[in-house]
């Protein structure tokens, strides 16, 4: 090779280790980029051009992201298992401050209702004695309402982010599908930070709804619900519906018209779905059975007795027609609440007896409310809502954790490492000073032979 051969040789050689120094820069200047994956330049021989050369020295042959697909996949299978249940366990703290404070919610106002009646037992021709146990009743009936609506209002608020996750997902199948045609109408090198993005999305869509993620040889994905239905194919995007259910009202999930609420198992919007369409109406439930329990055995006992005039007792609160709604519906009849002397306190149409009111405070300790007392019955509800917390926060620690060690082990491949880059700085950088070297060494030999033809 001839020595301005070398010249261009050498050229080619300090353009590569610039590039090579570009593309450690670009990776320090990326360290702190979520998604970014480390980039590595591929440097190859450039082959001799006759048997009397030793070569034509290196060239850059391609720029690619470090990316192990069996870890994003990974990734992809474990986030909407861990995003289910901190969806669950952050719904779920609504119900939970629903139901108050221990001593200070329905179990301190059925407390004060059963108290009430055992003053009266003390007093029974008393009008204030009447007076409280009638103000106590509506005290409960209104406390059981109340708690009725905020577990209704927690099930909406969880319906409003069903919707929210639904909007979020369409709008990253958008994305995708955006991202798709991008990647596959541009060259390999430039389609990097595109794939970066890429993988991103798919991240966050998987933790909102499982899904299965085909990966493509150009670089494109296809993705699907668990279920098989559609979400993005090539440059297509299909959004999921959302229609009203009847009655509720709550946000229906719908592929192609076809409703796959039921469907859908795992991911965030699969933990809000279960704590609007299950936990809370089982919470609903419970409180349900526990007014209209409590109704019916004051109902049943106050009718075996006699009021202040001696006329027989009638229903002490409406009676409800079914359990489902009882908590919501539980009032004081209007006869009683417009006259606290139809209060029946006596067993016999005799002034000062006491036996019902006696009977009706004794129903604290009943076992009535399927096998449990009213007490107990409300704290198995609170304990069940606890627990349910409970599950899933330590469900999702055990998730997260796997998430954790995955991300670790895909960031050991991808991530950017500033140590590692360090050392690669210094190659590139010690290349470029020696070609540069050779460079001015060839430079003065040419000089020199120019000079001596002189």
């Amino acid at each position: 090779m001839s020595l301005f051969g070398m010249l261009g040789t050498t050229a080619r050689a300090l353009d590569a280790q610039r590039f090579g120094l570009d593309v450690v820069g670009n990776n320090l200047a990326n360290v702190n980029t979520a998604g970014y994956s480390k980039r590595v330049v591929d440097l190859g021989a450039v082959p001799p051009s006759d048997r009397y050369s030793a070569g034509n020295g290196v060239e850059v042959l391609s720029v690619r992201s470090m990316r192990d697909r069996l870890y994003d996949q990974r990734l992809f299978d474990e986030l909407p298992l861990e995003q289910q249940q901190a969806a669950i366990s952050d719904a779920l703290g609504l119900a939970e401050v629903a139901l108050g404070k221990p001593g200070g919610s329905i179990d301190a106002a059925l407390a004060d209702f059963f108290d009430a009646f055992a003053e009266l037992s003390d007093s029974p021709a008393s009008t204030t004695a009447r007076q409280q146990v009638v103000s106590e009743a509506q005290a409960l009936a209104g406390d059981f309402s109340s708690m009725a609506s905020r577990l209704s209002d927690a099930a909406r608020a969880t319906d409003a982010r069903v919707r929210s996750d639904v909007e979020r997902i369409n709008a990253l199948t958008t994305q995708l599908a955006t991202l798709n045609k991008s990647i596959g109408s541009s060259p390999a090198s430039d389609a990097l930070h595109l794939q970066d993005e890429q993988v991103q999305a798919v991240k966050e869509l998987s933790g909102l709804l499982g899904t299965q993620v085909l990966q493509l040889s150009d670089g494109t994905v296809q993705v699907s619900t668990r279920s098989g239905k559609p979400l993005v194919i090539g440059s297509d995007a299909y959004p999921l519906g959302v229609t009203n259910a009847p009655g509720t009202g709550f946000a229906q999930v719908t592929s192609g018209g076809t409703d796959i609420t039921a469907a859908i198992g795992d991911g965030h919007l699969a933990g809000l779905i279960e704590v609007r369409d299950t936990l809370i109406p089982g919470y609903t439930t419970r409180l349900d059975e526990l007014a209209h329990a409590v109704a019916t055995q004051v109902n049943t006992l106050h009718a075996t007795g006699y009021d202040l005039t001696g006329t027989a007792g009638g229903a002490f609160f409406t009676p409800p027609a079914t359990v489902a709604g009882a908590a919501a519906g539980l009032q004081v009849s209007a006869a009683i609440a417009g006259d606290p002397s139809r209060v029946a306190a006596a067993a016999v149409a005799a002034p000062g007896d006491n036996q019902i009111a006696r009977q009706l405070a004794n129903l604290r300790d009943g076992t009535f409310v399927s096998g449990a007392t009213p007490g107990a019955a409300w704290s198995g509800l609170v304990y069940r809502v606890g627990a349910d917390v409970s599950a899933a926060e330590g469900e999702q620690r055990s998730r997260g954790e796997i998430v954790n060690q995955i991300e670790l082990l895909r960031d050991s491949v991808s991530g950017v490492s500033i140590d590692e880059e360090a050392a690669m700085m210094m190659r590139f950088q010690r290349a470029y000073e020696a070609n540069a070297r050779f460079f001015t060494v060839i430079d003065e030999t040419l000089q020199t032979l120019l000079s001596l033809k002189r």
